[in-house]
């Protein structure tokens, strides 16, 4: 998958087959016969990844652009797992904007983060959520063309997607001290 999304519909790394066809104005059916006819489960609930929605776009002619935040999330989660950084400097446009900038400061993003959420270190912390906040605490200090409450209502998104429910609360709060630290 490309670091740098092609113009289009921009949608979530991870997206329901009916967000899918709501995303490209293609009727449902046309967007399920599509996916079924690549093996894959194609119920209105069910998930559709990055690789598959741009592969549906492609084929239905319309172009559909991942969001990069979903993107850098992606990367910098693997990373944490053990990934391999090789393709980092590779990485273009706001996807490898984000992710080497989270992978630069880490340690001075780790520190603050632990300095604004109380009883959890980072490394207590669900490696999704702490990528998450890593992500958002970067684009705060490093990108004061986003707006605060866009750079924390992503992350919220986030969140809310690749992780929990209070996992969402959690990231907004800790985000939120952040901000008011950072951006006041």
């Amino acid at each position: 998958m490309s670091s740098d999304p092609t113009p289009g519909t921009s949608i979530p790394a991870r997206v329901t087959v009916e967000e899918l066809a709501s995303a490209t104005g293609v009727p449902l059916d046309e967007v399920q016969a599509l996916i079924s006819a690549r093996g894959e489960p194609s119920s209105p609930d069910d998930l559709v990844g990055a690789e598959l929605a741009l592969s549906v776009g492609r084929a239905l002619g319309v172009p559909i652009a991942i969001e990069p935040r979903d993107l850098a999330l992606e990367h910098l989660y693997q990373i944490e797992l053990g990934g391999d950084t090789t393709d980092v400097a590779d990485m273009t446009g706001r996807v490898g904007f984000l992710v080497r900038g989270v992978l630069d400061n880490k340690e001075e993003l780790d520190h603050e983060i632990e300095s604004a959420s109380e009883h959890w270190s980072v490394a207590r912390m669900p490696v999704i959520d702490r990528s998450i906040l890593r992500l958002g605490l970067f684009e705060l200090s490093h990108s004061t063309d986003t707006p605060t409450a866009v750079v924390v209502s992503e992350a919220v998104r986030l969140a809310r997607i690749y992780s929990t429910e209070k996992s969402g609360a959690f990231v907004n709060g800790v985000l939120a001290a952040l901000a008011r630290a950072i951006r006041s």
